[in-house]
């Protein structure tokens, strides 16, 4: 089984499915320097090197495999230096936290602590116990000291003499000691309180999930975590004090030497920390204010907490200095190291603690099996000595880059917002496109634009990017520090291109490499239970309101949809359906109003549904009718949202709820039109019954036991000489089921075989096949036949139209009242002509107190229903044919 396939069935299933979807399940077998080449190589493997931007997502400073850092580890494993040697010393450990404090400490003027751990991650838990943990000291000590200083004014007989001075003067010394320790009590026995800013990363197991902010992670894969505050205002006094109102006063006494006690205000803080990343890289690079940063150091003194910098991917040398929050000029009381500092090589993380705030037997009890491994701490180490070389470079090329993507920015404002960023630490933002079509619309939303555009750079250019985590319309760049000027160069051609293609509206060529089939099987998403449902949207109490569904009836219904797309040939839209099948949500197409004869009148929303008719089929034959169900029931959501009256299911989107009873309501009304498509053949069959002779009103009738096959016996047996129920191989039990029904109206028969209709000069077709099934072979040579053809997509084989002798006739078509030509994309019937399960949707808003006619089976007394209404207000029944579009008003039933 290929990597892709293992990758996506036992591994990462979402992550292999949505790599699937946008064309970015490539595998790497080499990487060095700033290039990689994918799996697998052609005989020119230079031609077929990628370039990384993408960088590890920062942890490659110096490229894939630097020989430097391979030198090292190959030394390590020649040497067989021990991996595992738990509860010793640790030499590598103790060189790396030796270099990390002077590196720091040239910048702070401080001497650090340092925890080792594996990931950034573990870096942020252990930042987060830390301050915990120091925090409960530091409220220990001073209980600590009240508990002296209340012994002691026992001792001098000073407990009951009131504090001369301060806050508490004129109060019993005594009494203010006791109510500040049950009140340090309090605090140590209360939850502490972590401070973040909107927007921040910090990871994603449970405390740094916490402190992390709009990742796009569903909410309930959020694990409750310490309780955390975020700061949305940046504003400097905002900032200061924002947590003000958690402050608690408490009094100490002093007893001067005169024996006269003065009492003095501290104050208690729940906050343990105050996390911040100095440049935000997740957020989509940007930089936090100097002033802002000040503010939070001041907010932490204020609260007699730590400020912790989290420089995890801005940190050790990306931005051009080692700490990113150099240029600021604030220190922090922690910094946190990880991705950069294992040189793409190794592992590795770094908790930086100002010693003189280091709980000594923190390390004793913080233990990680991994941490300290001399391995990952020799490959850091040469990091930093590769820093030291590389400094100056990193800043000269990362301007050099920022310049060549500034120009490209400038040259093209319509599709990029902006470009951001320090030294290799850089984000580009691209505005979502705004296209005509709203299948393209749906296709470019801010979750997927960057995807998008990683794609089209990889495809076109071998360029390798990727959008940052909670700001996907930001496409990351962070290469490494040997990038070259010809790779600069070759990098900014390439972000011209796709923002030139933005810019032009060239959506054909920008989603390209979404029209190339899929290699290996798809899988649907796994359900995501919904949130409660939300408020419908509110419209005009006068007006009703209709939605209807349509799935795609083919691949080349794409082009129908998004006429920016119309070079692409019928191969290249099934394709891109194939791939993106299951990524597109639902969406709203277009809203028309549409008016009665008798003066009423509905709005209409289109949504397409997007799956085609021919992949319901592969779905169902592949166990996967739930998937497509679940896809309805979102649509029906959104249907609901749009302020839906009625909700009408086309197409398969009937099919695959059960005529709609998968779909449960209560407040709007659901049908499938079915109906009225039935009454549509109805008419066209008496009308042609009534004008046959005697040896003609032989009809067969295919897809007897669908929903409107089976109503169609119902209605036709009365009035045809004979009836033949016509099914696949192995339908013969179900067919006679429907046989017995109508057995005392007519002659019937049954077949499993479409030859039967050779004898047939009337056949009426209604499958849910997705291909055709009725062959020019099926049908008689030698006598005119009338086909109604009611599927859609049509059950008749396009050369069934050109026989001579056959009339074909695609039924459960209405016109409109009055003249409407309201424009459907993706709907290509003749002006002010719809399918009649439109109609009937529409119908249904018309007349609101009505019972849908076609929820669930069918009845002859909900067709007839149906077509009464239909009647009421003009819409009319149309035969289309390959010569003629004819509509007359009903036949009287």
């Amino acid at each position: 089984m290929s990597a892709d396939l293992d990758f996506g069935r036992y591994a990462r299933p979402e992550l292999g499915r949505l790599f699937q979807a946008l064309n970015l399940d490539v595998a790497y077998r080499r990487g060095r320097g700033d290039h990689l080449t994918p799996e697998p190589a052609t005989d020119a493997e230079a031609a077929d090197q990628v370039l990384d931007l993408v960088g590890g997502a920062g942890s490659s400073l110096f490229g894939h495999n630097h020989p430097a850092l391979v030198a090292v580890a190959r030394q390590c494993l020649d040497e067989q230096l021990p991996f595992n040697a738990q509860a010793s010393i640790r030499p590598g450990a103790a060189a790396l936290a030796a270099k990390l404090s002077t590196l720091v400490r040239a910048t702070t003027g401080v001497d650090y602590v340092v925890t080792l751990g594996s990931t950034g991650a573990e870096a942020v838990e252990a930042a987060v116990k830390h301050a915990v943990v120091e925090r409960r000291r530091r409220l220990g000590a001073l209980r600590e000291e009240l508990d002296r200083s209340l012994r002691r004014l026992h001792r001098d007989g000073l407990a009951d003499t009131a504090c001369a001075t301060g806050p508490a003067a004129g109060r019993h010394c005594g009494e203010v000691i006791t109510e500040a320790i049950e009140k340090v009590t309090e605090a140590l026995a209360a939850e502490p309180v972590l401070v973040s800013l909107r927007n921040a990363f910090h990871g994603k197991t449970t405390a740094a999930g916490t402190l992390t902010h709009g990742s796009n992670v569903p909410e309930d894969l959020h694990v409750p975590g310490p309780k955390r505050v975020r700061l949305t205002d940046w504003t400097p006094e905002a900032v200061v004090a924002a947590l003000d109102d958690r402050l608690v006063e408490i009094c100490t006494v002093t007893v001067d030497a005169d024996a006269v006690p003065h009492s003095a205000a501290r104050h208690l803080s729940p906050v343990a920390a105050c996390f911040v990343e100095p440049v935000q890289g997740e957020a989509g690079v940007r930089e936090v204010p100097t002033e802002t940063l000040a503010a939070l150091r001041a907010l932490a003194d204020r609260h007699d907490t730590v400020l912790v910098f989290d420089e995890i991917q801005c940190g050790m040398g990306r931005t051009g200095t080692f700490l990113a929050s150099e240029p600021s000029g604030v220190v922090a009381d922690y910094y946190l190291l990880s991705k950069s500092l294992g040189g793409g090589l190794a592992k590795i993380s770094a908790m930086m603690v100002a010693a003189d705030r280091y709980v000594a037997d923190f390390g004793r009890h913080h233990t990680s099996t991994f941490a300290e491994d001399d391995f990952s701490a020799l490959i850091a180490t040469a990091a930093l000595d590769l820093y030291e070389s590389h400094r100056d470079r990193i800043a000269v090329v990362g301007a050099e880059l920022r310049d060549q993507l500034v120009k490209v920015a400038e040259r093209w404002p319509e599709a990029i917002a902006e470009v951001r960023g320090r030294g290799l630490l850089l984000g580009v933002e691209f505005r979502v496109p705004q296209p005509e079509s709203a299948l393209l619309r749906a296709v470019f939303d801010a979750e997927s634009l960057g995807f998008l555009i990683a794609g089209r750079l990889l495809h076109a250019h071998r360029v390798r990017v990727m959008p940052t985590l909670s700001a996907p319309t930001t496409v990351r760049v962070q290469p490494s520090a040997l990038i070259d000027t010809a790779d600069i160069e070759r990098a900014a051609a390439a972000f011209d291109d796709v923002a030139g293609l933005i810019a032009k509206g060239d959506y054909a060529t920008l989603l390209a490499h979404l029209a190339v089939p899929p290699t290996g099987a798809w899988r649907p998403r796994q359900h995501v239970p919904a949130p409660p449902r939300r408020r419908r949207v509110e419209h005009d109490g006068d007006v009703p309101r209709v939605v209807f569904l349509a799935n795609l009836d083919n691949a080349s219904t794409v082009r129908s949809l998004a006429p920016e797309l119309a070079e692409w040939s019928d191969g290249r839209c099934a394709a891109a359906l194939d791939r993106m099948r299951g990524e597109l949500s639902p969406f709203e197409v277009v809203r028309h109003r549409i008016a009665s004869e008798t003066g009423r009148v509905a709005d209409l929303s289109v949504v397409a549904v997007p799956f085609t008719a021919a992949q319901a089929v592969d779905a169902m034959r592949a166990g996967q009718r739930p998937w497509l169900s679940q896809t309805v029931l979102d649509a029906v959501e959104l249907g609901v949202e749009l302020g839906g009256d009625v909700v009408g299911l086309g197409g398969y989107t009937s099919i695959v709820t059960g005529a709609g009873r998968d779909v449960v309501e209560h407040e709007i009304r659901i049908t499938s039109g079915n109906s009225l498509t039935a009454a549509c053949a109805y008419d066209l069959l008496q009308r042609h019954l009534a004008s046959s002779g005697s040896g003609t009103r032989r009809v067969g009738l295919v897809g007897g036991i669908g929903n409107i096959g089976a109503v169609m016996a119902d209605l036709v047996a009365p009035h045809c000489e004979s009836l033949v129920l016509v099914g696949r191989p192995g339908s013969g039990r179900r067919l006679a089921t429907v046989a017995k029904r109508v057995a005392h109206l007519t002659d019937v028969s049954v077949a499993e075989d479409l030859e039967a209709l050779r004898d047939c000069p009337i056949v009426v077709s209604a499958t849910n096949a997705a291909d055709p099934v009725i062959l020019p072979t099926h049908l008689s040579a030698d006598r005119e036949v009338l086909v109604c053809d009611l599927a859609v997509p049509g059950d008749a084989h396009p050369a069934v139209a050109g026989l001579p002798n056959v009339t074909l006739v695609s039924g459960g078509r209405i016109r409109l009242p009055g003249g409407q030509t309201p424009h459907f994309p993706g709907i290509t019937l003749p002006p002010g002509v719809v399918y009649s399960c439109l109609a009937e949707t529409i119908l249904l808003g018309l007349e609101p107190e009505m019972a849908s006619p076609s929820y669930g089976g069918l009845s002859v007394a909900g067709v007839l229903s149906a077509l009464e209404l239909a009647r009421r207000h003009g819409f009319h029944p149309t035969r289309i044919t390959t010569a003629d579009v004819s509509t007359n008003p009903w036949v009287a039933s």
